[in-house]
């Protein structure tokens, strides 16, 4: 064959489990690039080309896990993880890629699932520091410039500061809020020990938790859970006040408003709330005084307030040092807010600022970055003119104002300043330079926001993801022979920088903004609402119109369907009572006797038919402006009483002549000023619409005329129509069909509204299926569902919807599948498009692809797409249908265009596709048998396995023509396999026969123990047939001195079949004897007889092994809050059983046994250093 003609005939003879041939990588990497071949025959054609075609490399270091893993070869990936016992997590020697980074680079999306099934190590980095959901995140959105969006918040949460939920230790979205108010977005958050606040974009503020004191500014001291908006008094033009800016501290909350004022709330225990007369505590927010100068933003401290804008900063509260106020002895309150003068704001301008406990840091104009602190402005750095943001922790009070401040901590003063450019620049108090900060990961990090707390750092990337980072010590710069350099060649120097350690926080992968309490017990992250960049479903317009119009064509007098004929002057018109009497109150009094001929008089068919029309759709020819048909003018002609007939002329002769002509002038005097009669189709359509009382015709036809065969309207003024729907409450009396549902209640409905607005009911009321006897029909769903059916039916509108459950949503669109209503069920999606959220996406996928609800299914494939990297890290993926999974990741694949570029080629020394398939039918390889291979450490000396067999020299050890079948061999054409087995098996079969016929030949003395041979768990084990088994106990034979070598041979191992070791086994068994003392004394007498055959063979201790290593993979990959949801289930069962106080029987409840474990294994490696 061509992949073997290729390598020569040493490379192929030297094939063993374990072979490391680059040329056998190069083949098995091309095949897998052959896209016409099956996953099953590539598996048969590796296990062919390699015996070790798991782990074989090619000549870039790229195995055949990491190759079919790039092609999307997801039966290959399971046989070579399951099967072949691959390396799931090696690396590859090109980029540091596992397989899984592989699938996630090629868009593989049901490859990486697959993988992290089987126990793929998700956290691994590549050669650039990035992990899978790296590489997801990267080829996904970007925030772009966005300062608003979903609160996610984890912690300790003792006070309820993060709302009802219990400590967590992952980012968790805040539900009871956005549920609460789901059109609001986030644009600032503070948290702090005891309550927390909320800034949305459109100006209003949330706030919760511990309200002692007033902090909440809700008018209550209770605590409060949910979040609940904080009310300011309105201005006094009645406007309502909104919020620009907010900030809290431990006992107090102040905000900015709108109308330029600021407000406070809470305890004013350190007269932090800048009111005069200073109350003890206050409510609700309350205004402070009017500032001359205009405020943009506000910071909080516990023992102060800051109010600053560009060209101003006013501080209040207690003056210990970090207000920027001289030291007062007679008083050490700053009760109002108060002007900062340490400052000369006419030379420059306030560009960021930020306070802690004990001091404030202010960056200028100018690039000067000031702290206030110990009654003192510091000038900490200067000529920094790229910094746009500052924050600063720490700081030292003056502990002789109060005793409470005694108490307090005295933390290191630390400032942090971030770039434009995404860089952090650190000064410490210890260390009193501003020094550039390095991170412990191997690859770009650029920040967008930051925040410093007592465990350290936390910022948000401009890729959206959060770190913390921990401060490392800065060494000391060593005094050098510092030779004078040129800028031009001026180098960031190591010893310059301040090392921080990088700590990802999970699930964050659109961050704008992060924060935390000062002691990072508490974190809120604000990320941008999952991506929705793509349009909504499209509804279809209205059928209702084009239905009822077909339902009155299709109308005749042999269906089922109409119950009321109506006949006009010689013309009957069929047609159904329940539309007719809905629209005339005429009709609805008519037709209520049940008359199914009804007889009018007076009405011409022509106009009845066009008042028909209007019934049914709601327009008619007669209301389109232009010139009318054909039909309409042969009704305008005058009426002549003499037209084309013939006069009697009769003659009195009574009368002169004279006197006849001028009776016959007056006559025709008097019949010309009578005004002419003539047929106005508008007229007489308004007349009838008039007689039957159908208000609504009459009030469209008042605005229209016929003159000269051409109908307008009169004015401009457009009369307010209400769309075509029908009431299925009213006219109950016409309703004729009713509908069971599951739950067993009964609906009436009208049939011809069903059969207009669905084919389903439209066939069933027809005269093939018996429509005359369907009075009852049977709906398997409730009656809620049920009666939202037909109000979509009667009125073709769908807002009640809006207000309805998923759950209801999803049963409707269930049934309008089942009943052929395109637009109900399109409606429905529409409505769950926006109820689209991370955590069922997946859900509503795999509902949509059931039900055939296409435009969900195309909505969510494109959600998800966008969000691919927070569904593949908690794992939604896992249970999605196989064949679902795989349209999703082709989806994915031709969705991005980062992507669908990246594709690897078939391979020009590729095998041909007929020799892969050939090979496959000669060598066929099952996808589910388990190849049994031992794992052995690669710190072990590997040697071959010599078995010394001692025997007579008149003796052989092995039969001459046993053949040397297990050396692996490459021949140019396959060998024939059965000719080895029918070699193999006859000789071990030989070899236990006459172990057997031994044993039952020998005579053994009965003062010997007698000993069961080993030839059969030999032969099984060893693939070796013996022809003698000398006796152990009986008496050495002395040899002559020889070489040992003479007596040592080797045993090449015969590999057979699991089924064909089963039967040599039970062959080979026979009675355990009973041990017995012997008579000898030097004789060891054994405990326990040994058995002839192995009751647990090779393979199935090999499988137990595999078992208890995926237990232990199980154990090591579950998370803990899994863990604790179990033990929480099985606390409550506890609990509900009450099976502490149960007598009469025994309550337990505990997890499922999942078997044995393996015992874990420590792996000693090289420790990194900490500075890398």
């Amino acid at each position: 064959m061509a992949a073997r003609t290729n390598m020569g005939q040493d490379e192929t003879a030297s094939c063993t489990d374990r072979c490391r041939s680059t040329q056998h990588g190069d083949i098995i990497t091309a095949a897998i690039s052959r896209r016409s071949v099956s996953d099953n025959d590539l598996c048969s054609y590796l296990s062919y080309i390699c015996t070790c075609c798991e782990t074989v490399k090619d000549s870039v270091g790229r195995t055949a896990l990491h190759v079919a893993a790039s092609c999307g070869r997801i039966d290959l990936v399971r046989w070579l993880v399951q099967n072949r016992h691959s390396n799931i997590n090696a690396k590859d020697d090109e980029s540091g890629f596992t397989a899984l980074h592989r699938s996630i680079f090629y868009g593989k999306i049901d490859v990486a699932v697959e993988l992290i099934k089987l126990g793929a190590n998700t956290s691994l980095l590549d050669a650039n520091s990035l992990t899978m959901l790296d590489h997801a995140m990267m080829d996904g959105f970007v925030p772009e410039s966005a300062n608003s969006g979903e609160l996610y918040v984890w912690g300790s949460n003792c006070n309820n500061s993060l709302g009802p939920q219990q400590s967590r230790s992952t980012p968790e979205l805040l539900d009871v809020f956005h549920k609460k108010y789901p059109e609001e977005l986030i644009c600032k958050v503070g948290v702090e020990k005891f309550h927390s606040l909320i800034v949305t974009s459109a100006g209003r503020v949330y706030s919760c938790g511990h309200g002692q004191g007033g902090r909440l500014g809700l008018g209550t001291q209770q605590t409060v859970v949910i979040p609940e908006m904080v009310h300011f008094p309105d201005t006094s033009h009645g406007e309502s006040v909104m919020c620009i800016d907010a900030a809290i501290a431990r006992d107090h909350s102040i905000f900015l408003c709108s109308d330029g004022n600021l407000y406070s709330c809470g305890l004013n225990t350190h007269r932090v709330l800048g009111l005069s007369p200073p109350p003890q505590q206050v409510l609700v927010p309350t205004q402070l005084k009017h500032l001359s100068e205009e405020v943009k933003y506000v910071c909080a401290s516990p023992y102060h307030s800051v109010a600053w804008g560009p060209k101003c900063l006013y501080t209040w509260g207690l003056n210990a040092g970090q207000i920027g106020h001289k030291m007062r002895t007679d008083d050490k309150y700053v009760t109002t807010p108060k002007a900062v003068r340490l400052l000369n704001f006419s030379e420059t301008e306030i560009v960021a600022l930020d306070s802690s406990d004990g001091a404030m840091s202010i960056y200028t104009k100018k690039g000067d970055i000031y702290v206030l602190h110990e009654y003192q402005c510091r000038k900490i750095a200067s000529r920094q003119l790229n910094v746009i943001q500052v924050s600063i922790f720490g700081g030292k009070l003056n502990t002789s104002l109060s005793k409470e401040l005694s108490a307090e901590l005295n933390r290191e003063l630390k400032v942090v300043a971030l770039t434009n450019t995404g860089n952090l620049l650190l000064w410490q108090e210890s260390d009193s330079q501003l020094c550039r900060c390095i991170y412990s990961l191997n690859r770009p990090v650029i920040v967008n926001q930051v925040r410093i707390n007592n465990s350290g750092l936390l910022f948000v990337t401009r890729d959206g993801e959060a770190f913390q980072g921990f401060i490392k010590p800065r060494k000391k710069k060593t005094v050098t022979n510092n030779n004078e350099k040129s800028a031009f060649h001026k180098f960031l120097d190591r010893e310059d920088c301040i090392s921080v350690k990088l700590s990802k926080f999970p699930r964050i992968h659109r961050a704008v903004m992060i924060t935390s309490d000062a002691k990072g017990h508490d974190y809120c992250v604000i990320q941008v609402p999952p991506y929705k960049r793509f349009d909504a479903p499209q509804i279809i317009e209205s059928e209702m119109k084009e239905n009822l119009t077909r339902l009155l064509q299709e109308c005749h007098e042999n269906d089922d369907l109409h119950d009321v004929v109506f006949q006009v002057d010689h013309r009957y018109f069929p047609a159904h009572r329940y539309i007719m009497a809905s629209k005339s109150t005429y009709f609805e009094k008519l037709l209520i006797d049940g008359d199914s001929l009804v007889a009018l008089d007076g009405y011409n068919p022509i106009i009845f038919e066009q008042f028909l029309t209007y019934v049914y759709s709601g327009d008619c020819d007669l209301l389109r402006c232009g010139e009318c048909e054909d039909r309409f003018k042969n009704l305008c002609e005058k009426q002549k009483e003499n037209d084309d007939s013939e006069v009697n002329v009769q003659v009195d002769g009574k009368l002169s002549a004279f006197e006849v002509y001028n009776s016959n002038k007056l006559k025709n005097q008097k019949q010309e000023s009578k005004p002419s009669k003539i047929k106005n189709p508008v007229r007489m359509l308004h007349e009838m619409a008039k007689k039957v009382g159908c208000a609504e015709l009459c009030a469209i036809l008042s605005n229209y005329e016929m003159q000269k065969f051409v109908i307008r309207k009169k004015t401009k003024k457009e009369v307010n129509l209400k769309p075509l729907q029908f009431d299925k409450v009213a006219l109950s009396e016409f309703c004729d069909v009713t509908i069971k549902c599951a739950d067993g209640k009964e609906v009436k409905a009208h049939k011809c509204i069903l059969a207009a607005q669905s084919d389903y009911f439209n066939n069933l009321f027809s005269t093939r299926w018996h429509g005359t006897e369907t009075r009852t029909i049977t709906l398997p769903c409730s009656r809620s569902i049920v009666e939202a059916l037909l109000e979509y039916l009667y009125t073709d509108t769908l807002s009640y919807l809006n207000n309805k459950e998923q759950d209801h949503l999803f049963k409707l669109i269930i049934l309008a599948d089942q009943l052929f209503i395109t637009r109900l069920k399109e409606q429905c999606e529409y409505l769950l498009f926006h109820c689209l959220t991370l955590k069922n996406c997946v859900q509503f996928l795999t509902f949509a692809n059931l039900y055939n609800a296409q435009k969900l299914k195309y909505c969510c494939l494109k959600f998800i797409v966008s969000n691919i990297a927070p569904l593949l890290e908690v794992r939604l993926f896992d249970d999605i249908d196989e064949a679902l999974l795989k349209e999703l990741s082709d989806f994915y694949f031709e969705d991005k265009e980062k992507i669908c570029c990246r594709v690897i080629t078939p391979y020009s020394t590729a095998p041909l596709e007929e020799e892969i398939i050939s090979v496959s039918s000669t060598y066929p390889v099952s996808l589910l048998e388990e190849v049994e291979k031992v794992v052995q450490k690669s710190s072990q000396k590997r040697r071959s396995r010599n078995h010394k067999t001692s025997v007579d020299s008149s003796q052989k050890s092995f039969k001459e023509n046993v053949c040397d079948e297990n050396i692996i061999q490459f021949p140019d054409s396959p060998p024939d396999v059965s000719c080895n087995i029918d070699q193999v098996v006859p000789s071990r079969l030989r070899a236990i026969k006459l172990a057997e016929e031994k044993i039952e030949s020998e005579d053994y003395q009965p003062q010997f123990t007698k000993l069961v041979s080993k030839s059969s768990v030999d032969a099984d084990i060893l693939g070796t047939s013996f022809e003698e088994f000398p006796l152990l106990n009986s008496p050495p034979t002395s040899y002559p001195l020889r070489s040992p070598h003479k007596y040592e041979t080797k045993h090449r191992m015969v590999k057979i079949s699991q089924k064909q070791r089963k039967r040599l086994s039970s062959e080979s068994a026979t009675e355990v004897p009973t041990p017995e003392s012997p008579k000898n004394p030097w004789k060891i007498v054994s405990e326990i007889g040994s058995p002839t055959s192995l009751e647990t063979s090779m393979s199935d201790i090999i499988s137990s092994e595999k078992k208890q290593k995926e237990n232990l993979v199980k154990i090591k990959s579950k998370l803990l809050i899994y863990t604790q949801i179990e033990d929480k289930a099985i606390e409550d069962l506890c609990k509900f059983y009450n099976a502490e106080n149960v007598d009469d029987e025994f309550i337990t409840v505990e997890r499922v046994n999942m078997g044995a474990v393996a015992a874990p294994v420590w792996v000693p490696g090289v420790k990194k250093l900490e500075s890398q």
